[in-house]
């Protein structure tokens, strides 16, 4: 597997555990119904703040072998703007773990 496929497989991943839904949720299944109920993903804002990170490197070593050094500074760019995505997660991490906090309460209370 490269890099890239782990990335993305990784931002996969993250997206489809962090999938704030408490419903319950009916699944046909051969010879009968089976229920399932999705729970709210308290690692959310980590598997976010994971997944920035590595891409941000995952950009920096591609630049770094890239031969063409328009494409090099683009990708340098693209992490860097990533960077700045990263820097504004960290500020607001406090605020995020309230919501998920909060939004983990009302789903054990309904």
């Amino acid at each position: 597997m490269n890099e890239e496929t782990v990335v993305h497989q990784a931002a996969e991943d993250a997206t489809g555990a962090a999938q704030p839904c408490t419903q319950d949720h009916t699944l046909g299944a051969a010879g009968g119904v089976e229920t399932t109920k999705r729970q709210f993903n308290r690692y959310l804002y980590d598997n976010l703040v994971s997944n920035v990170e590595e891409q941000i490197g995952f950009w920096n070593r591609r630049a770094v072998r890239e031969p063409n050094p328009a494409t090099a500074h683009g990708l340098w760019l693209k992490a860097e703007g990533l960077g700045y995505a990263l820097r504004l997660l960290y500020a607001f991490e406090p605020e995020f773990r309230e919501l998920v906090d909060g939004a983990s309460h009302s789903a054990t209370n309904s």
